[in-house]
């Protein structure tokens, strides 16, 4: 299911949309409204019958969201199938977590086009043995140079771990502005961001895998969001994040068989996010949109 809304994107957005830098020509905003996107991650929980069909959903601060977002959304999840939960060799009925993100592009007339982008039934967990927790990741600061600019943005940063727990490898996979100025500009702020987060978290350790598929492995290779914002993530739960999203860049090492970029905002905040391996959680059959 899509929907396309009538009035613009910049509109749509509201106190969400994207910055306006002071020295910004017209044709430069005209350009990068053109690019830009919008995403919205909300959360709640699923009742998932014994058949796999959902009995019930759960929208987290659900007041906080439009009403538009919430029938959009509902009518979705309600159409989902899951892989039958068992348990002791029965199928059972199970509640799960989801966290789900939803994309708005501009479309035609001044249409914004809506769609459920990703969706994640896992939640991140401190203390589990088989896979890659946090044990020292202090983030970093909002760089002076940026604040001095009104620069903001997030920047998904990929990293190779050693058998250590330390970081052997990191790059900035994708960096994404939520301000609108020229195209140097634009580049300028998404350096200062990559560059910082870079050095944050070529300092960071983890603990790594003792149990499970992947305790084994040579290495490990992890994402983690790293936002660069004026608020935090309960003022921005339920409204469209505009931004100008940047070029994804690929890593030098192999990291397996990837779910997607998308992959890591649909979690909650302050997670590492393991890539390459098999998702917890129930296994979803049908499209996120039906």
């Amino acid at each position: 299911m899509r929907t396309s809304l009538f009035f613009g994107l910049a509109l749509a957005l509201g106190s969400g949309g994207l910055l306006v830098s002071a020295d910004t020509a017209a044709q430069s905003i005209r350009a990068m409204r053109a690019q830009a996107e919008g995403s919205m991650v909300l959360s709640g929980s699923i009742d998932i019958a014994v058949d796999g069909s959902v009995e019930g959903f759960q929208l987290a601060d659900e007041a906080k969201v439009e009403p538009y977002i919430k029938d959009f959304v509902k009518a979705n999840v309600a159409s989902w199938r899951f892989e039958p939960v068992i348990r002791e060799g029965k199928a059972v009925r199970a509640r799960t977590p989801v966290y789900l993100r939803l994309l708005a592009t501009a479309g035609d007339e001044g249409r914004m086009q809506v769609a459920l982008k990703s969706a994640s039934f896992e939640a991140y967990d401190s203390t589990a043995t088989d896979s890659v927790v946090s044990l020292s990741m202090t983030p970093p600061q909002f760089p002076k140079a940026l604040y001095e600019m009104g620069g903001a943005g997030e920047v998904a940063l990929l990293l190779k771990i050693n058998r250590e727990g330390g970081v052997e490898d990191v790059i900035a996979e994708q960096v994404n502005v939520s301000v609108l100025s020229r195209g140097q500009v634009i580049e300028r702020m998404r350096d200062i961001m990559a560059r910082n987060s870079l050095a944050a978290a070529r300092k960071w350790r983890f603990r790594v895998p003792t149990t499970g598929e992947a305790v084994d492995e040579a290495y490990w290779t992890v994402r983690v969001p790293v936002n660069y914002s004026y608020d935090d993530a309960r003022t921005r739960y339920g409204k469209w994040q505009a931004y100008v999203p940047g070029p994804r860049n690929r890593a030098s090492w192999d990291v397996g068989p990837d779910d997607g970029i998308e992959s890591a905002d649909t979690l909650p905040d302050g997670g590492v996010y393991m890539v390459g391996l098999t998702r917890k959680g129930p296994k979803l059959l049908t499209r996120l949109e039906g």
